[in-house]
């Protein structure tokens, strides 16, 4: 596969093309691992001349889009209790706190 760009050709490296195809026929998306951003594969192939150095491209995966909102929700979920868990902490120690300076 080669590219155009002004009066430059440039071919794609072999390994970004697989990646490319591999999730154009399973019908994925391409996700980077490093900054947690999706791309479709149609939007790699525009902008892999950006992301993609001679050192980074294991950052990159074809992945099922799908499995991808299910873990963010998940993410999300667990992010969740925490915030909770922390709430409850917070208002039991200031709940104690008030009962002691009343106590006084």
């Amino acid at each position: 596969m080669i590219r155009h760009i002004g009066k430059k050709t440039e071919s794609i490296p072999k390994a970004v093309k697989q990646l490319m195809l591999d999730a154009w026929n399973k019908q994925q998306w391409i996700y980077d691992r490093l900054d947690d951003k999706w791309y479709t594969p149609e939007e790699f192939k525009t902008e892999w001349t950006v992301l993609v150095t001679a050192y980074n491209l294991e950052r990159f995966v074809a992945r099922s889009p799908e499995l991808g909102i299910a873990e963010s929700l998940e993410t999300l979920r667990r992010a969740l209790e925490r915030a909770e868990e922390f709430h409850k902490k917070l208002q039991g120690y200031y709940e104690v706190g008030l009962r002691r300076k009343i106590g006084k």
